[in-house]
């Protein structure tokens, strides 16, 4: 996780230093930190709220199947987690005279929660689950870079519309 925040950093950093529109402002490598991290938390904390509605709707309307149940919560949590990822890092990024568009922003976030579901079927199977043998630190190491995905993604979309208000 150390080394994609570097990475992440490194990347802002020599955006910032090249030449940019002049109605543009500058990157600023905090605040884009900021938002993929804060972005990234968000959604995991917008996931199990989404998750939880979805399941409670599910109740209310009397699904059975414990199967639908299941796909009806991964579809809140998904939707949940992505909106709470999204909105996170447009609010930061939208702080001080800077704005930008939500739409790109939260296109942003689903192109990432893409990859991620992409990467997860490739490093844990297509079960996405964990292997008997991974241990406690790759779980989360594991788990950590999937969550900041969406939130880099939604960072890119954000700052690609970047704009002083």
């Amino acid at each position: 996780m150390r080394r994609v925040l570097v990475f992440a950093t490194a990347c802002a950093l020599a955006t910032s230093a090249g030449a940019q529109p002049v109605d543009r402002p500058r990157l600023d490598a905090a605040r884009i930190t900021g938002e993929v991290l804060a972005g990234a938390y968000a959604g995991i904390g917008g996931y199990f709220v989404g998750k939880y509605v979805a399941g409670t709707v599910s109740d209310a309307l009397g699904v059975e199947s414990e199967a639908a149940q299941r796909n009806i919560g991964l579809i809140g949590g998904g939707i949940g987690g992505g909106l709470a990822t999204a909105g996170v890092v447009y609010a930061i990024g939208s702080m001080g005279d800077t704005a930008g568009d939500f739409d790109a922003t939260l296109l942003g976030t689903t192109a990432g929660f893409v990859v991620a579901v992409g990467v997860a079927r490739l490093v844990l199977g297509p079960g996405v689950r964990p292997p008997a043998g991974m241990s406690t630190g790759a779980r989360w190491a594991t788990a950590n870079v999937l969550a900041l995905l969406p939130a880099i993604g939604g960072a890119i979309g954000f700052n690609s519309t970047r704009r002083t208000q």
